[in-house]
């Protein structure tokens, strides 16, 4: 799709952005190094060729009116590059995966990637964690007892085992099948409500806990990197050792995933905006969704069920740093 192999460097005295709107704000620098890692040494032609393939108007197609030129030059074009490059160059399929807190914006860069591939005839599925929840009465058993009363979203609430059926069919046949899990089912509980199904060129799997590992079980509740405020109960302080047992199930299926993208939150209160907004937006659209005291709760879940360090430090190779507003603060490679 995108030429890659011309030779520049850092040094040249390009200005990747001198034709993009002045909504970009972080660092040339940044994409021009990222850029550099994911193979494209030349960024001055990277950006050409985005523009040859139509980037303008395949931005404004896709993405929701209100996004900034920084997510689609910042993330959207530099993801793809990534997937495209490593997707050609693998002899087997492979698996990408996106990771941030709930609200950041996963789910619609998910939608826009699988849009905007499409327009290009390269065909991308991406799938999350969410659609992996387990039946209604399955998963209602494995949320009882949870201090925070939340019907979904903690480790232990998929079905792994379908999912990790569905990536190894995938990976063997290149069929895919999933379930689809509308949160607005069950006045804003959730359940499955059907399947999707294909035949996708890459796979991307995105989760707000994707590739966070398991903290030391005797880890002490003072220290600084485990703090909470307002501080936890003596019930969380007990779920959360439930919770870290429950994600080392999860540890093998992040060992499927070639390359983690994260957009991470430059201060973890920003999600508690950000969940709020998107279920006031999934009750505008489906006229159901968690408000008032069970939004709280689970507002309340994401900030004290796993430790706000092991969220914001997830092993990725990519980091996309957003201020509580989602606008790109900076980019920063990990590998």
């Amino acid at each position: 799709m995108i030429n890659q192999n011309n030779p520049s460097n850092l040094n040249k005295s390009s200005n990747l952005f001198e034709h993009i709107h002045s909504e970009i704000n972080f660092p040339p620098l940044d994409l021009e190094k990222l850029l550099i890692e994911i193979g494209y040494t030349d960024h001055q032609l990277w950006f050409e060729n985005w523009l040859s393939l139509g980037g303008v108007k395949l931005a404004k197609s896709f993405w929701p009116e209100s996004t900034r030129s920084d997510w689609t030059w910042g993330l959207g074009f530099p993801f793809l590059s990534d997937v495209c490059r490593l997707s050609s160059n693998c002899s087997e399929r492979v698996v990408y995966g996106i990771t941030g807190l709930p609200g950041c914006g996963k789910s619609s860069l998910g939608r826009w990637l699988e849009e905007v591939s499409l327009a290009l005839n390269f065909s991308l599925a991406v799938v999350s964690l969410d659609d992996f929840y387990l039946p209604s009465k399955e998963l209602d058993k494995a949320m009882k007892g949870n201090p925070w009363n939340v019907p979904r979203g903690l480790p232990g609430s998929h079905s792994l085992n379908l999912l990790q059926e569905t990536i190894n069919t995938w990976k063997e046949t290149g069929y895919f099948k999933a379930p689809i899990f509308d949160k607005s089912m069950r006045n804003g509980l959730g359940d499955r409500s059907g399947w999707r199904e294909g035949y996708p060129d890459v796979l991307i799997l995105e989760g707000w806990f994707l590739g966070c590992n398991q903290y030391a079980l005797d880890a002490t509740i003072t220290d600084p990197k485990w703090i909470v405020y307002p501080p936890l109960t003596n019930d969380e302080i007990q779920y959360r050792k439930v919770v870290q047992r429950n994600l080392l199930e999860y540890q093998l299926l992040w060992k499927e995933i070639e390359r983690i993208w994260h957009l991470k939150s430059v201060e973890f209160s920003f999600t508690d905006k950000w969940k709020i907004q998107q279920e006031n937006n999934l009750f505008l659209q489906k006229g159901a969704s968690l408000k008032g005291e069970r939004l709280e709760s689970f507002v309340r879940m994401i900030n004290a069920s796993i430790p706000k360090y092991s969220l914001l430090n997830i092993n990725s190779n990519v980091v996309v740093n957003l201020d509580k507003d989602r606008r790109i603060k900076g980019i920063e490679v990990q590998s």
